[in-house]
């Protein structure tokens, strides 16, 4: 069952404030949906779940380009991830790496890239943009940003896992509420609610008949991205679906020079600007076993509706050893 976004209607919202007996016999019903879940997820098998390695392609719209990439997802118990993007075809310099190793942020981030037509592309991430490579932070700022680095990622992780595994990251220490059921042409999902006290807030709608988390909502800002040169122009814009692609052609190292200047610029402008909040949904499909465990191969990311990214999952590894340089956050 798919539940479209303009489907969808949230009917019998449990909203019990005051009453202790009412508000435990719907965190019972969320541990039961969960638990129903997870079962249904592998149950035993998902609960010696160790560490995940995932290999795929995503196709992402960044303004007005549709960039293509390489996808790599390592995940290892207790407190490791990392995610790796390497673009494909005429990219320059513009793979990110994201995650943590325990408090600490995998340092490589998000470079400056040159794309097609010689557009200049920065992104900026939703933990605040990272800082472009002329910027020099003082310890404490550093520590502050690495704080808010390794706090996006537990969140975007812990979104990901009630996807996959129908439970957020052991560390954020969250609350699942059961709050009713979301139905569409069809079918019903039970909808349950999960917070903690840092502020993460998301919403799981699992499947009623295959017990199958379908899609993972919540509110965020929307990403941004600094776009200068090219037949199109630019200039710092949030959001954005992709507009066609530019027609490839060779850039002199002066012109790469001024692209990167006049992108972070830019970038730093609209880092002083407050994000703009939107709601985002994740949509969970094409689940496959894998070693015993039931796992979605295509997944789609929607901010305002529009689509910003999907995903295809071609390779998919249960508790492969990991080599413990790939998580080196030094």
């Amino acid at each position: 069952m798919r539940i479209r976004t303009a489907a969808v209607a949230l009917v019998t919202i449990a909203a019990l404030p005051g009453i202790p007996v009412a508000a435990r016999q719907e965190d019972a019903k969320a541990a039961n949906v969960i638990a129903d879940a997870r079962k249904a997820i592998g149950g035993r098998k998902l609960d010696a779940l160790k560490s995940l390695s995932v290999e795929g392609a995503v196709q992402r719209n960044v303004g007005p380009f549709q960039m293509n990439a390489d996808l790599e997802l390592l995940f290892e118990m207790p407190d490791k991830y990392m995610r790796v993007d390497t673009p494909q075809g005429g990219m320059v310099s513009a793979g990110t790496t994201m995650g943590f190793n325990g408090d600490r942020p995998l340092k490589a981030a998000a470079s400056p890239g040159i794309g097609p037509g010689g557009a200049m592309f920065i992104r900026m991430t939703p933990a605040g943009a990272m800082p472009g490579p002329t910027e020099k932070l003082t310890t404490e700022q550093q520590q502050q940003n690495d704080r808010a680095v390794v706090r996006s990622s537990r969140q975007e992780l812990s979104r990901l896992m009630l996807g996959w595994f129908g439970a957020a990251h052991p560390s954020l220490n969250a609350r699942y509420t059961y709050a009713g059921e979301a139905e569409s042409p069809d079918g019903k999902a039970y909808v349950i609610d999960v917070k903690n006290a840092d502020g993460f807030e998301a919403r799981l709608f699992v499947d009623q008949q295959t017990h199958l988390p379908l899609m993972v909502t919540y509110r965020g800002p929307q990403g941004r991205v600094v776009t200068m040169g090219g037949p199109r122009g630019g200039g710092p814009r949030d959001g954005g679906g992709a507009q066609g692609q530019p027609q490839t052609r060779q850039i002199s190292d002066e012109e790469r020079k001024k692209l990167t200047e006049d992108a972070e610029r830019q970038a730093e402008d609209l880092r002083k600007q407050p994000p703009t909040m939107v709601d985002y949904t994740l949509y969970f499909d094409d689940w496959r076993e894998v070693d015993g465990i039931k796992f979605p191969h295509r997944l789609r990311r929607a901010a305002a509706g529009a689509t910003t990214e999907e995903w295809s999952v071609n390779k998919v590894r249960v508790n492969p050893k990991i080599d413990p340089k790939k998580f080196d956050a030094s």
